[in-house]
């Protein structure tokens, strides 16, 4: 009777852990405006920026709850006009390479990316009081990349090439527990138009935080190993 508890157990654990595993990733949609500045990320209302002023042009709080260090990916369709036109064909903008302005509000801003694309920047759940951390500067064709806190990063359609390509890859920064998105201007985010819907995968906190730690697995591996020699003792036993 012990020994058939004990193996229960065991398979609870392994279920558990198994069910951990499948259920570490999670997709949400939102919906990103051309008029939202990403430099008013995190910002109270009054506060303004290059033109524009929270609430107003405040950037979409795109998505909380996310384990740090782990891989984000995006899959954006639509895109904006930063002067009230018609909008670009695709969330990968238009237009030669620009530089967005170097710094706002603690902010950087990214460097070689289209004008009227998506981009995003990672809060912790504060604002910057300091000066702005460094302008990322990764072109549009990446594979993957790790912005930090209060850098505004491209990511276009979410594909190394546009509309085409392979799926680029954010890895989540230490600390961060805000991501914001919004379009790519030089400055007047106010009278800008078109719409971008965004589809985010992402690993939730708490599931990552549920999944089993090394040493965990490793623990349970080795209790699988006792329950396996117990039984196979036991069979002997019946059939001697």
């Amino acid at each position: 009777m012990h020994l058939s508890k004990l193996a229960r157990t065991a398979a609870i654990a392994l279920a558990v852990g198994c069910m951990a595993s499948a259920a570490s990733a999670a997709t949400t949609i939102v919906t990103v405006n051309g008029n939202n500045n990403p430099y008013l990320a995190g910002q109270a209302n009054g506060a303004s920026a290059l033109g524009d002023s929270a609430p107003m042009q405040s950037p979409t709080l795109a998505l909380t709850g996310f384990a740090e260090g782990s891989i984000i990916t995006f899959s954006a369709v639509g895109g904006f006009n930063y002067s009230g036109g018609t909008p670009a064909a695709s969330a990968d903008g238009d237009g030669g390479l620009a530089n967005l302005a170097a710094s706002a509000l603690g902010i950087s801003g990214a460097q070689n990316v289209h004008y009227n694309g998506l981009v995003g920047v990672f809060l912790d759940d504060g604002v910057n009081t300091g000066a702005a951390p460094a302008s990322r500067n990764d072109g549009i064709n990446f594979a993957a990349i790790a912005p930090e806190l209060y850098q505004i990063f491209w990511i276009g359609d979410g594909l190394t090439g546009a509309g085409t390509g392979d799926v680029q890859q954010f890895t989540a920064p230490v600390g961060a527990t805000r991501l914001f998105l919004g379009s790519t201007d030089g400055s007047g985010w106010f009278n800008n138009s078109g719409v971008s819907m965004v589809t985010i995968n992402y690993t939730p906190a708490d599931v990552a935080a549920a999944v089993p730690e090394p040493a965990t697995w490793a623990m349970m591996i080795m209790g699988f190993g006792l329950v396996g020699s117990a039984m196979r003792r036991r069979n002997a036993v019946l059939a001697a």
